[in-house]
């Protein structure tokens, strides 16, 4: 699944990158902010965004990249797990809001069972 991530602390992006490789996805792109024609030239099928990096403007962002991605899961991820911030989230055009402090492991099945298992590869002869 063609990938596209959002995050502004560079030190995490191996680890996303990793982690979004082990449950399937193809990170196509990185930016650490929103670039709505960058988005749109690459045309991802799912976009993961660090909103803790946008704080109290993370509704108005997801807005943004929901505009130029209408048809993409966005999967927002954040430190903050409030079920208000998280109602935010969805309504601005989150697909879901992804618990950091649930660990590689607790993201990796929460991005999985959101998106579904990675692709079977047939064996080659």
């Amino acid at each position: 699944m063609r990938t596209y991530l959002i995050e502004p602390q560079t030190v995490f992006v191996p680890f996303l990158t990793r982690l979004l490789a082990d449950a399937g996805m193809n990170v196509i792109a990185t930016r650490d902010d929103i670039d709505g024609r960058d988005i749109a030239v690459h045309d991802p099928a799912a976009i993961f965004v660090d909103v803790d990096f946008f704080s109290r403007g993370a509704p108005n962002a997801l807005c943004r990249i929901r505009q130029v991605a209408r048809n993409a899961a966005v999967i927002a991820f954040s430190e903050t797990e409030d079920p208000t911030f998280e109602a935010a989230c969805v309504i601005s055009g989150a697909t879901a809001l992804v618990s950091k402090r649930s660990g590689m492991d607790g993201m990796l099945r929460s991005v999985r069972s959101l998106l579904g298992p990675p692709p079977i590869h047939a064996a080659t002869a």
